[in-house]
């Protein structure tokens, strides 16, 4: 028989601090919504004044989705991922943006599921 891993925590009274387990940050949703709008920040200046196919969609779409990450709770989960994925599929295959790229697809699926 192979070892037997159990892990136990017992947490007992006011407990209204973050939570980290494995470098992953639980417990400040506004926070990850703020660091996702930075880097969607980020990504609408990089792509701005580039040459790219459909570079007016593409900006329209990056303010947009800026637009509903700032709305904070408002903002509709299915329309975030929608605006999303069509950013995604407009610099697909655009090498230069595929690290900001992966990060805040990361973000958009930890976030809005």
């Amino acid at each position: 028989m192979g070892h037997r891993i159990t892990n136990k925590v017992s947490i007992g009274g006011d407990n209204s601090g973050r939570i980290t387990q494995t470098g992953i940050e639980a417990g400040g949703a506004e926070t990850a919504v703020s660091s996702l709008l930075q880097l969607v920040d980020r990504l609408t200046t990089e792509v701005r004044g580039q040459d790219l196919a459909k570079q007016e969609v593409l900006e329209d779409t990056l303010t947009d989705l800026a637009a509903d990450l700032r709305a904070g709770d408002s903002a509709e989960p299915a329309v975030v991922r929608s605006r999303w994925e069509k950013v995604k599929g407009l610099l697909g295959g655009v090498v230069q943006f595929s690290e900001l790229v992966a990060k805040i697809s990361d973000q958009v699926q930890k976030i809005f599921g």
